[in-house]
């Protein structure tokens, strides 16, 4: 009986880890927003693109950039470069703003607007 629960008890873990990687991903997300400032931060090698902005209600909110294999996108260096401060985009994401992990919602689409 020890294995059978040492087995539930690792199915559980991995269920729990592969639940936390993937429902970020459910949570999408379209705003129109304004890009004040970009920023490129360097973590252990990588880099991960931050896109400063005004919401049109006037409340600020920062998004990460970064490329993802759940979403097939691989183009966060274009994107980044596609964006101009000062302009207005509607703004396409997924995921969650978790201030403590330093955790922003993904961009996975951007279209100005006029």
């Amino acid at each position: 009986m020890g294995k059978l629960k040492i087995g539930l008890v690792g199915f559980a873990a991995l269920l729990a880890i592969g639940s936390c990687s993937i429902a970020p991903h459910l949570d999408r997300d379209v705003y129109t927003a304004t890009v004040k400032e970009k920023q490129v931060k360097r973590y252990k090698d990588k880099d991960k693109y931050l896109i400063f902005t005004e919401l049109v209600n006037g409340s600020k909110r920062v998004f990460e950039n970064t490329d993802s294999l759940l979403e097939w996108k691989f183009n966060s260096s274009d994107i980044y470069g596609e964006l101009e401060e000062g302009k207005t985009y509607s703004i396409k994401t997924y995921g969650w703003r978790i201030p403590v992990l330093s955790d922003y919602e993904n961009i996975i689409g951007v279209e100005e607007v006029e």
